[in-house]
């Protein structure tokens, strides 16, 4: 079986596909490693809305337009939140695995990936890691800045 690494998001119409994750649009259905993975409504629409981003970082404005409708007003967490609640029940679901990555200042940014929990604590763009969110972003920008 191919692992969420190895395998690219793919949508066939009806479902997106992201090695072991599969979310199935016309029945509101998500399965994870082939078992039943229960979402509110808000949680399958912004899993949706990620996932047919693949790799792109999705602005926070972008994702509650998208799952709210309307502008994000001053203040509003309500994309944080549930992006809180969808990465816990994806990482239930699939220990080992992190879907949904945390660009500060940026968006969210969804792409399968395995990490330990010894990486944990060092998961750089993992909002929960603090000031140090910011040292992956910190890396590109050297990198580009060096290639010039």
């Amino acid at each position: 079986m191919s692992s969420p690494r190895e395998s690219p998001a793919s949508e066939d119409g009806q479902t997106l596909r992201a090695g072991e994750l599969e979310v199935r649009l016309g029945d509101g259905l998500v399965l994870a490693g082939g078992q039943v993975l229960v979402l509110s409504v808000r949680e399958f629409e912004l899993l949706v809305a990620l996932a047919r981003r693949l790799g792109a970082i999705a602005r926070r404005e972008e994702l509650f337009s998208t799952v709210w409708g309307g502008e994000l007003r001053a203040g509003d967490r309500s994309v944080d939140v549930y992006i809180s609640k969808l990465r816990a029940k994806l990482e239930k679901a699939m220990p080992g695995w992190r879907f949904i990555h945390t660009h500060p200042g940026f968006g969210y940014r969804f792409q399968p990936q395995s990490w330990s929990r010894s990486q944990a604590g060092s998961d750089s763009d993992d909002v929960d890691a603090g000031a140090n969110g910011r040292s992956e972003l910190l890396r590109n920008v050297h990198t580009g800045l060096a290639r010039r």
